[in-house]
């Protein structure tokens, strides 16, 4: 119904009419006979009805329709990639575009179907000719311009039959949320593409550093490495720079690199007073496509204090001599270590001494106040020797409530079984033990920041060149929230196991090495290319395993970021929390970078599981490029700091190739498909040859269900009707 007036004042009225109608009907004919008076009263009440009907409008919404032809949008790519000139014919990928737009509008005319224009880049843009094709482009966004194509068709009123796409592939905006697949399915309208060029070869110099964060101590040697790589550019010469945070340049050296081949540089330098980032640059050459990759960050992280390490050792052999003497070696390390010969015969030895102390009674922390003065625990084999289960239960704070670290460098710390102690380990231990396999770091080790960052990336080849391993201890599983960052590749069968592993438990962290015969690493000559890796795995690790618990040596704030290395308005989060005294601690976060104002974040408390104090804030980085965010404690604790990098966005130069997976997967999840040049023709017939038109709604009327003709002389024929009875018998 669409009643003249509100139903809430028509009704009320209607009845009032209808009544007052009624009784003055009866009125009026009150000299007739019985007979004629009830049958004037039931002509006047039809005629009342009949008009209570008409206010109220009875009848339904109407959408009225016209047809028209099908509508075949086309999107064509006009960013900077597709003026690039490829195939055999030379043609620039546009032009190879503008031909099949041609072939597509030809067989639209012949068919009688319509087709519309539309360039995009990063957002679509209509056009009435070829003509109008930029090509410079900086960015190709394929699901916001299909969007908004869609999206522009709608608000007209118009649906497309489907959508042909013609573009490289190359999608280099991150897409967040599009809702292109969802307008096509809602449109049943499927995209069709085609991907023009072919692939261009690359030439590029580039210079990568296999680690990415250095944790020294101030005036340490420091070895920051560099791998120059020069693809398909011919014999390059080149100089490799090493560049300070004010860009100063701190060493440089004249590099030779030959074609597809990489030269591989260790600038060896005194580390800085504080935590800073180097820059690696060489010089940019002619011809190449991309120059964002002559320059790469090396974070070097400072540790002002020393790490405080204890070593247990229940059955000393050549791994855990060589790992003991490495680490009283660093000067940035202090180190107690005890080792078992007999039930009755230990001997200790601490950093600054060449020859150990005998006794008859071993020597381990037994309270959590002795516990709190190391960082680090490391066990080697038969540490059962050392535990009791109270020392058991001191560890467990330690690790847990003073976020400490323990080491178990030798695969399984115990024989048989040490119940009180398998709380903490990474895994749960198998029967069997496992002989002869290679070192091969994980993708979790890599995003972990263990490799890539602190020792070279998992796909580098010095991993492959190590001597084998030996003697793992079976595993029967890995603990919840373990962390696998290495594994072990058997020799001759390939099969992989677990070899390195993190768990944190509280505020720190266990890990295990589940392999014997590290010390060989240190008399491999070729792997000393990229420096000493025996020295090189063990230093990093451990201080990347002390890192990696909550606090660093000597703080009592932490400060940790969701992600290190993010894209561009992307936000950081930063957590910190406190293990020390202060009973109202308000910590805030300072950001830096070069070229900006200083910009401090207050902090907000935010839960905690463990009950200690814990800081949240956030930041979004409104540029790219290198930036440093410190802690500040407001009193005289050392004040923990991090390096955030913030990717620049791809750009069209970065990767020239087509992309045809990329569209095939588009196109598939929208119903169509990616179409070859060759098979067009025939699809074309195919697609445009149904001349079924669209019935496309144009408007909504209301339709009234009493508005006939015949239903208005009905009506005055009763009024007649009545009126000539009242006549004919002087009633009126």
């Amino acid at each position: 119904m669409k009643p003249v007036l509100e139903l809430s004042l028509l009704i009320p009225l209607l009845v009032i009419l209808l009544g007052a109608g009624i009784y003055l009907s009866w009125l009026s004919s009150g000299g007739a006979k019985s007979g004629l008076r009830w049958l004037l009263l039931a002509l006047r009440t039809i005629v009342l009805v009949a008009l209570g009907v008409f206010l109220l409008n009875p009848g339904e919404w109407v959408v009225k329709h016209d047809d028209r032809a099908k509508l075949y949008p086309i999107l064509i790519d006009d960013s900077a990639s597709m003026g690039v000139v490829s195939g055999d014919d030379k043609l620039t990928r546009s032009a190879m575009a503008g031909a099949i737009v041609k072939t597509i509008s030809e067989m639209a005319e012949k068919n009688e179907v319509d087709t519309e224009m539309y360039a995009f880049s990063d957002d679509s843009r209509e056009i009435k000719s070829l003509s109008e094709l930029k090509v410079d482009g900086k960015r190709s966004d394929i699901h916001q311009s299909g969007s908004s194509v869609f999206t522009r068709l709608q608000s007209g009123g118009t649906s497309p039959d489907a959508l042909f796409v013609l573009t490289d592939g190359r999608q280099t905006v991150v897409s967040k949320g599009s809702t292109l697949e969802l307008q096509s399915r809602a449109n049943n309208a499927p995209l069709y593409a085609v991907s023009v060029g072919a692939n261009v070869l690359k030439r590029d110099l580039s210079v990568v550093s296999p680690r990415k964060t250095i944790t020294a101590f101030p005036k340490q040697n420091l070895q920051v490495t560099a791998v120059v790589n020069n693809l398909n550019l011919g014999e390059q010469a080149t100089t490799l720079s090493l560049i300070d945070s004010e860009g100063k340049e701190i060493a440089s050296e004249a590099l030779e690199v030959a074609e597809n081949k990489k030269v591989i540089h260790t600038f060896s330098v005194a580390a800085p007073e504080q935590s800073t980032r180097y820059k690696l640059k060489i010089n940019e050459a002619n011809g190449e496509q991309t120059v964002k990759n002559n320059a790469t960050f090396v974070n070097v992280r400072i540790l002002t204090t020393k790490t405080r390490v204890f070593i247990a050792e229940g059955a000393p052999y050549w791994d855990s001599k060589f790992l003991a003497q490495l680490l009283r070696q660093q000067g940035h390390m202090d180190v107690h270590s005890v080792h078992r010969l007999s039930d009755d015969r230990w001997f200790r030895i601490d950093s600054g001494q060449s020859t150990p102390s005998a006794s008859s009674d071993e020597v381990f922390p037994n309270s959590a106040e002795e516990l709190s003065r190391y960082d680090l625990i490391i066990f080697g084999k038969n540490s059962e020797h050392f535990l009791t289960d109270k020392r058991v239960e001191l560890l467990k704070g330690f690790v847990r409530d003073q976020g400490g670290a323990i080491l178990f460098s030798r695969g399984k710390p115990y024989s048989g079984r040490l119940a009180a102690l398998e709380s903490i380990e990474p895994v749960n231990w198998a029967s069997s033990s496992s002989s002869g396999f290679a070192f091969a770091p994980t993708a979790d080790g890599q995003s972990a920041g263990l490799f890539g960052q602190a020792l070279p990336a998992p796909e580098s080849p010095i991993w492959k060149s190590l001597p084998g391993l030996k003697d793992a201890h079976n595993i029967e599983s890995v603990k919840p929230f373990t962390r696998v960052l290495a594994e072990g590749e058997l020799v001759g069968t390939g099969q992989k196991f677990p070899l390195l592993m993190v768990r944190r438990y509280g505020q720190g962290v266990t890990g295990l090495v589940n392999a014997d015969g590290l010390w060989k690493w240190d008399f491999f000559p070729e792997a000393r290319e990229l420096g000493n890796m025996y020295q090189e795995f063990w230093t990093q690790l451990i201080q990347w395993m002390v890192a990696y618990s909550e606090f660093l040596p000597g703080h009592d704030y932490s400060l940790h970021a969701s992600n290190q290395v993010v894209a561009l308005d992307d936000p950081v989060v930063f957590t910190m929390s406190y293990r020390g005294d202060m009973k109202s601690p308000k910590p805030s976060v300072v950001i830096t970078a070069e070229g900006m104002e200083p910009v401090t974040i207050l902090a907000t408390a935010s839960t905690s599981t463990g009950g200690k104090p814990v800081w949240k804030c956030s930041y979004v980085p409104e540029r790219a490029g290198a930036y440093l965010a410190t802690l500040i404690t407001g009193d005289d604790s050392p004040s923990p700091g991090l390096n955030v990098e913030v990717k620049s966005p791809v750009t069209e130069a970065d990767n020239l190739n087509p992309d045809p997976e990329y569209l095939r997967d588009l196109c598939e999840s929208t119903g169509g498909k990616l179409l070859e040049v060759d098979e067009l023709g025939v699809f074309l017939e195919q697609k445009f040859g149904d001349k079924e038109l669209i019935s496309e709604a144009v408007d909504t009327v209301w339709r009234s269900s009493w508005m006939k003709w015949f239903v208005a002389i009905l009506v005055l024929l009763i009024l007649a009707i009545e009126w000539w009875i009242r006549r004919r018998n002087g009633l009126i």
